[in-house]
């Protein structure tokens, strides 16, 4: 009985899958994270009574005075956190310039002049920009992990079936020293090696995906006065007068809100190093197995043994009239990509916040999941051509039986023809 389910359903899921990791990663998303956390932060500072100065108007020399933020202050905030793609696309908020810094700056002053006006003195206070772009990361970092579990499950579910389908047909392989094959095995044997290998890249999609924390507040310090983009702001501490303990259930309260179990405050950038290399070593696996696979397909349309074909959208099975659609190619140059992205990620040295264009972050999961959604449409339409594998195993096999003997008299020094 054949596992496969119809192709549509697998194709649309494949496609919604596509379009999710496309909205996350959209410029809408990302707006709506940066207001979130604005939002989070001025909710968990006023819990903890922070104080915020506005300065008086015509006093000279220039005096201020003390204010907290209430209810109605956070109520016209919260109506401005989502970002619509109508508002991206509209003038006022077209992308001013591809710096994410300077992005994030124009941000910050549409809500503070626009959207949201009693935010402009207390809106992100006593933090660097750091809190934003850093929490982004981890947030993104985050879902889009998520996205990637279930996509490689569902790969592996496929692979499962179609193992399981042609787990008693044989083949023939080669290895790539020899130019005889040089043993039989199993289709589904080999393809559960494919499948084995993806687990342990589950596993370890998973594993990361529980150690991902906060990057904390992120607040301004007495050191970080002396920068000349801080220089007329207030420390944490000094909004908080002097309360060590309120910095603390800050991080704590902006983890909560954020949806974290860890927060990583205090060691954040040894954390981001760790975590972005790991990431990195995880997606180039993904591309070298997707390279394997590449070998194996080849080798196995070399003789017509498993050939890939175009999935058909009613469900029906892939037979042998059925055309043609080789998207190995397609995979290989996926997975090299992916793999000179990982490389750069993985790098400690370069920038995941800063820079131009799109996020080094983004360009490695959208190949990653590039890479998994063309393995599944592959696996999808692979059709085991049973007459052309008999054929050349019984073709190969005198070679396959007596050449470890003509080797072994070889070595003898014996002649093989006696």
């Amino acid at each position: 009985m054949s596992h496969v389910e119809p192709s549509s359903a697998a194709a649309n899921r494949a496609h919604n899958n596509h379009c999710e990791m496309e909205r996350l990663f959209s410029r809408e998303s990302r707006y709506t994270i940066w207001r979130n956390l604005w939002f989070w932060l001025a909710q968990s500072q006023k819990e903890l009574d922070i104080i915020y100065l506005v300065p008086i108007h015509d006093s000279y020399p220039r005096a201020f005075r003390e204010k907290k933020i209430d209810d109605e202050d956070l109520e016209q905030l919260r109506r401005c956190c989502n970002v619509s793609r109508y508002h991206v696309n509209t003038m006022k908020m077209r992308s001013l310039t591809p710096d994410h810094v300077l992005d994030l700056r124009a941000q910050f002053h549409f809500v503070t002049d626009i959207d949201a006006p009693r935010s402009e003195h207390w809106l992100n206070i006593g933090v660097t920009h750091e809190y934003t772009l850093e929490n982004t990361e981890q947030i993104l970092m985050t879902h889009a992990l998520d996205i990637l579990i279930t996509k490689l499950s569902m790969l592996l579910y496929r692979l499962r079936n179609f193992a399981m389908d042609h787990k008693s047909v044989h083949c023939l392989i080669y290895e790539s020293d020899y130019d005889r094959p040089t043993y039989v095995t199993t289709i589904g044997e080999k393809v559960a090696s494919w499948a084995k290998s993806l687990g342990e890249i589950l596993w370890c999609v998973q594993k990361l995906r529980c150690n991902i924390g906060s990057a904390g507040s992120q607040p301004i310090t007495q050191c970080e006065q002396g920068n000349i983009a801080f220089l007329d702001k207030l420390s944490m501490l000094e909004h908080f007068e002097g309360d060590e303990s309120k910095c603390e259930r800050l991080d704590d309260l902006l983890r909560q809100k954020m949806g974290f179990e860890k927060c990583y405050a205090k060691d954040y950038f040894r954390y981001r190093s760790n975590i972005n290399g790991r990431l990195g070593r995880i997606c180039h696996t993904l591309g070298d197995t997707a390279l394997r696979v590449v070998e194996d397909l080849d080798h196995f349309d070399s003789g017509g043994q498993l050939v890939e074909k175009r999935p058909k959208g009613d469900g029906s099975p892939i037979t042998e009239e059925d055309p043609k659609f080789k998207q190995s190619p397609l995979l290989r140059i996926a997975a090299d990509a992916l793999m000179q992205v990982s490389i750069t990620f993985k790098d400690p040295r370069v920038s995941k916040t800063h820079g131009e264009d799109e996020y080094i972050m983004v360009r490695l999961f959208k190949h990653a999941a590039r890479v998994i959604r063309i393995l599944q449409s592959i696996v999808e339409g692979l059709y085991y051509n049973s007459q052309n594998a008999n054929t050349i195993k019984w073709l190969e096999m005198p070679f396959m039986m007596s050449g470890p003997l003509i080797s072994r008299l070889t070595l003898r020094r014996e002649d093989p023809m006696t």
